[in-house]
C-alpha cells in the first residue's frame, strides 16, 4: 500500500510538473499501484487521462519508464508535450536519423530519461532487450492494449510477443491500457500478456462531453456542409469508408473554402506524414480519412467527428467518436447512416476466410446498426454494449433533445407485411421499397412481379419515408435481414401475429435530413481575448517547432480568458489547469502582459462607448454615402428624417445602416426596429440552424421587411451572436 507521504509526492508531481490540482478516477490508485510495483489494466475512455497512469510512476520511479506504442506520430507529439512540462523524455523510432538515435540511447543509458516511447517491433529486438537487461527500467507501459488481442479491432500481430517481457523482466511492474475492449477483448489482453494477478481498472466510458446525432443519409455532401456551418474554423475529423470517397470529399470541402486535405493508407508515406503534422498544428482544420487516420492523433481539441459511412463495430465507432473533445469542452460525433452501407460492409465481412471471426464480425456489425436504428437513447445504447448501463436519458443526444414524433404505423406496417408475404420473403428491403411505389424496373418486370395485387399499394408515401419504415421494422422483430440472401428481408414470428391482426405498430415519424432545434452549450470565455491568446500560443509554438496543444490546451486558454475579467488577480496562473511550474516560468510573462493589455484596452473602449456593445467588423468600411447617414443618425435624426433630407428611400436608408453595423460603425438598432426587435432576436436565437434564412424569417412572430430582417442579423453578428 502506498503510505500518505508517497500520494503526496504523486499530488505534487500532478500539480508542479502538470499544473492540475485534483486527480481523475481511478488515476491516483493507479499510480499507487504502479508505485507499490504491481500491475495494472487500465481501461479508461480516449481523453480520460490514461497518460498520467504511467508518466508520474516513471518520473517518481527510479530508472525509465518504457512506453509500447504502435505509432511514431503519437510517440513525438507526447514526447513533445512532456519536455514542455519540464520531464526528461525521448522517443527511439525508424523516424530518427543516426546520430538522434544514438544520443537517445546514450541519454537512456546514463539514466538520462524518465521515459522512454518505443514501438514494440524495436523493442522486442535481440539488442534492445540485451540492453535493458543493463539499465534500471521503472515501469513497461503497453499503449493502446486492445492491439495485442485477436478480439481487438486493430489486433496486431507484433504486439502479441510483448508478453515475453514479463518472463524476461518479471520484477518490473506492467501497465496496460485502452480505450476500448469489450470483456473477451479484456480477458484476452490480460492473458497474452502474462498479466493473471493485475488489478482491472474500467473507468466509465461515456463521454458526456460528446453529443451523439445520427441522421438517415440523403445528400451527404449537403448534409456534412450544413453541419460545419456550426463549425467554422474548428477542428475535425470526416471518416468515409473508400480511398475515393475520401479524396472526392476533400476536394469539395475545399471548394467550399474549409482549409481540408485528405488522409489514407494509398497516399506517400512522407504526404500522410505532412498532412498529418499541418492537422496536428492547427494549418489543416479538417481531416477527411479512411479509418488508417486517428490512432496516433493526440490532438485534444478536435471538436467534431463526421462518419460518412457506417463503422463496421461499436467499437471502432465509439474509438473514432472519442477522438473528438478529448479537452473535455463542447463536442459532437455525427453519423450519416444509409442501408446502402450496411450491405457493403456485409459483402466485406463474407470475404473474411475464418468463420469464427466472420461470426463475430457480423455481431459486431448488427450491434452498430441497432444504434443507428435505436429509437431511444444514442448514449444508452451505446453504453450498454460495453456492459455499462444508464438509469436515465443522456439529454446529449438526437434522439433525447428531438424526440422523434410517434405514431400508430399499424396500417403501413401491414401494407409492408402483406408485400413481404407476396414476394415469399425472398428480396432486400430496396426492392420492397420499389415494388411497394409501383416501380416498373426490369427486375420487377422480368419476375412479373408488377401483376401481384399488392404492387404499387405504397405509391402516396415516398420512398425515403418506405426505407425508414421497413427499417424500423426490421430494428423492432418483425423482420430479420438474411445476409446469406443479399440482406432479404425474413418476416418472423411478430410478423405473423401483425398479419393476424394481433398486434399494433408504433412507428417514429419519417423527418429528412438532420433537424436539430438544440441548445449549445459553451464555456463562457472572453471571447476577444481568448482569440488573441490562442495567436500567441500559435506563434510561441510555432518558433518552437511544435504542435500549439503541446505548448498549451484550449482549456487552459479558456481558463485564462476568464482572467480578463478579475480585477487585482494575485499569482494568477496557479489555478489555471495546465500550467505547471516549468510553464508558469516559461510563457506566464508574455501571456499575462497580453491579458493585462487587453484588460487596459477593454476598459478604455467601455469608457468610449458609455458600457454599449464594442461592435466586430464583419464587412467592408463604410462608403462616403454611408457614413453621410450615419453622421445624420448621430445628430439625433431618425431614418425617415435622414431618408427626406437625402431625397432616397427608407429602404436605402436602411440598407445604408445595414453596411455601417457590418463596418463595425455603432447603431442602435433596437430603436431603429422598435418592438419587434426583441422577439426577433430571441427567435432567430431558437431557430434551427438549417433552416434558409426565408424560411427563418417566415417564421418569425413579428413582421419585418427584408431590410429590417438582415439589419438585425448584421446586428447579432456584429455583438459576437451566431
Amino acid at each position: 500500500m502506498a503510505t500518505k507521504k508517497v500520494k503526496q509526492q504523486a499530488r505534487n508531481v500532478l500539480k508542479d510538473v502538470f499544473g492540475y490540482d485534483d486527480f481523475r478516477p481511478p488515476q491516483e490508485e493507479v499510480i499507487c499501484s504502479i508505485l507499490d510495483g504491481k500491475d495494472a489494466f487500465v481501461l479508461m475512455p480516449t481523453g480520460g487521462g490514461k497518460s498520467l497512469c504511467y508518466q508520474i510512476p516513471s518520473i517518481m520511479r527510479e530508472g525509465t519508464g518504457i512506453v509500447i506504442s504502435p505509432l511514431i506520430s503519437l510517440m513525438k507529439d507526447q514526447v513533445d508535450a512532456l519536455t514542455r512540462c519540464g520531464v526528461a523524455a525521448a522517443y527511439y523510432n525508424s523516424s530518427l536519423k543516426a546520430a538522434e538515435a544514438k544520443d537517445v540511447m546514450e541519454r537512456f543509458e546514463n539514466d538520462k530519461l524518465d521515459l522512454l516511447y518505443v514501438a514494440p517491433e524495436r523493442l522486442l529486438t535481440k539488442t534492445f532487450l540485451n540492453r535493458l537487461k543493463k539499465i534500471k527500467v521503472a515501469l513497461f507501459a503497453v499503449d493502446e492494449a486492445h492491439c495485442v488481442s485477436q478480439w481487438g479491432h486493430d489486433f496486431r500481430p507484433e504486439y502479441v510477443r510483448l508478453g515475453e517481457l514479463r518472463e524476461q523482466m518479471p520484477e518490473v511492474p506492467m501497465i496496460a491500457l485502452t480505450a476500448t475492449a469489450d470483456v473477451h477483448t479484456r480477458d484476452d489482453i490480460v492473458k497474452r500478456l502474462s498479466m493473471k494477478r493485475a488489478k482491472r481498472y474500467v473507468s466509465s466510458f461515456d463521454r458526456p462531453n460528446i453529443r451523439y446525432l445520427i441522421a438517415e443519409k440523403r445528400q451527404p455532401l449537403t448534409q456534412v456542409l450544413q453541419f460545419l456551418e456550426d463549425w467554422k474554423d474548428c477542428s475535425g475529423i470526416i471518416y468515409c469508408l473508400s480511398r475515393k470517397r475520401v479524396e472526392e470529399m476533400a476536394v469539395n470541402l475545399q471548394r467550399h473554402g474549409i482549409r481540408a486535405s485528405a488522409y489514407h493508407a494509398g497516399m506517400p508515406g512522407r504526404t500522410r506524414e505532412k498532412v498529418q503534422d499541418d492537422f496536428l498544428r492547427d494549418r489543416v482544420k479538417v481531416i477527411v480519412a479512411t479509418i488508417a487516420f486517428g490512432m496516433g492523433v493526440d490532438k485534444p481539441n478536435v471538436r467534431f467527428v463526421i462518419h460518412h459511412d457506417l463503422p463496421k463495430s461499436m467499437e471502432s465507432y465509439y474509438q473514432e467518436t472519442g477522438r473528438a473533445g478529448r479537452d473535455g469542452l463542447e463536442s459532437e460525433a455525427m453519423l450519416l447512416y444509409g442501408s446502402g452501407d450496411v450491405n457493403l460492409v456485409r459483402r466485406l465481412i463474407e470475404n473474411v476466410e475464418n468463420p469464427e471471426q466472420r461470426r463475430v464480425e457480423v455481431h459486431k456489425l448488427n450491434s452498430m446498426i441497432s444504434l443507428a436504428e435505436s429509437l431511444t437513447c444514442r448514449r444508452r445504447v451505446l453504453l450498454g454494449y460495453f456492459n455499462e448501463y444508464m438509469g436515465e436519458n443522456c439529454n446529449n443526444c438526437d434522439v433525447c433533445l428531438d424526440p422523434p414524433e410517434q405514431y400508430d404505423g399499424t396500417a403501413p406496417a401491414l401494407i409492408v407485411a402483406k408485400a413481404v408475404q407476396a414476394l415469399n420473403g425472398d428480396h432486400a428491403s430496396g426492392y420492397i421499397v420499389d415494388f411497394l411505389r409501383g416501380s416498373k424496373s426490369k427486375r420487377i418486370l422480368d419476375k412479373k412481379h408488377d401483376e401481384l395485387p399488392e404492387h404499387g399499394t405504397g405509391t402516396d408515401i415516398n420512398a425515403d419515408e418506405w426505407t425508414s419504415i421497413v427499417r424500423q421494422l426490421v430494428h423492432q422483430g418483425y423482420y430479420v435481414q438474411d445476409i446469406s440472401r443479399r440482406a432479404a428481408v425474413m418476416p418472423t414470428d411478430k410478423s405473423r401475429a401483425l398479419l393476424a391482426g394481433e398486434l399494433k405498430v408504433t412507428l417514429s415519424k419519417y423527418q429528412p435530413g438532420l433537424k436539430r432545434k438544440l441548445k449549445r452549450f459553451t464555456v463562457p470565455k472572453d471571447n476577444n481575448l481568448f482569440k488573441k491568446l490562442v495567436e500567441l500560443r500559435d506563434g510561441l509554438a510555432e518558433a518552437e517547432d511544435v504542435a500549439p496543444h503541446a505548448l498549451l490546451s484550449d482549456v487552459t486558454l479558456t481558463e485564462m480568458s476568464q482572467l480578463g475579467k478579475i480585477d487585482g488577480v494575485t499569482a494568477p496562473f496557479a489555478r489555471i489547469s495546465g500550467m505547471g511550474t516549468h510553464k508558469i516560468d516559461a510563457y506566464g510573462d508574455a501571456f499575462m502582459g497580453l491579458i493585462q493589455s487587453h484588460k487596459i484596452k477593454a476598459s478604455s473602449k467601455k469608457k468610449l462607448s458609455d458600457d454599449k456593445p464594442v461592435l466586430l467588423a464583419k464587412g467592408p468600411a463604410a462608403t462616403d454615402a454611408q457614413t453621410y447617414s450615419w453622421n445624420l443618425y448621430k445628430s439625433g435624426k431618425s431614418v425617415d428624417s435622414i431618408s427626406a433630407e437625402q431625397g432616397m428611400s427608407q429602404k436605402t436608408i436602411l440598407n445604408h445602416f445595414i453596411a455601417l453595423v457590418r463596418a463595425a460603425n455603432y447603431v442602435e438598432v433596437r430603436d431603429i426596429i422598435g418592438e419587434p426587435f426583441d422577439v426577433a432576436m430571441q427567435e432567430l436565437s431558437d431557430a434551427d440552424p438549417y433552416a434558409s434564412l426565408s424560411e427563418i424569417k417566415q417564421d418569425l412572430s413579428v413582421d419585418l421587411s427584408n431590410e429590417e430582417f438582415r439589419l438585425i442579423l448584421a446586428w447579432r453578428e456584429g455583438i459576437g451572436v451566431s
